[in-house]
C-alpha cells in the first residue's frame, strides 16, 4: 500500500510542475503576443518620408556603384 501512495505522489507532483510549466509558457507567449501588437501599431503609425526614402535609394546605389568599379 505504501507503494501505491509513493507512486500517487510522484506521479501528482509530476502531472503539477507539467501544468506549472505549460500555465508559464502561455503567460510568456501571450505577453510576446501583447508586446508584438504593440510594436506593430507603433510602426504602422509612423509615416515614410518619399523625400527621404529616394535620398537612401540614390546613396545606396552610388555605393553600389562604387564597389563594384574597385572590384
Amino acid at each position: 500500500m505504501e507503494l501505491f501512495r509513493q507512486a500517487f505522489t510522484i506521479m501528482t507532483l509530476g502531472m503539477g510542475l507539467v501544468f506549472a510549466f505549460l500555465a508559464v509558457v502561455i503567460f510568456c507567449v501571450q505577453g510576446a503576443a501583447r508586446l508584438a501588437r504593440g510594436l506593430e501599431s507603433a510602426e504602422e503609425s509612423e509615416e515614410i518620408n518619399p523625400e527621404a526614402l529616394a535620398a537612401i535609394a540614390v546613396a545606396l546605389h552610388a555605393e553600389t556603384a562604387a564597389a563594384s568599379r574597385k572590384e
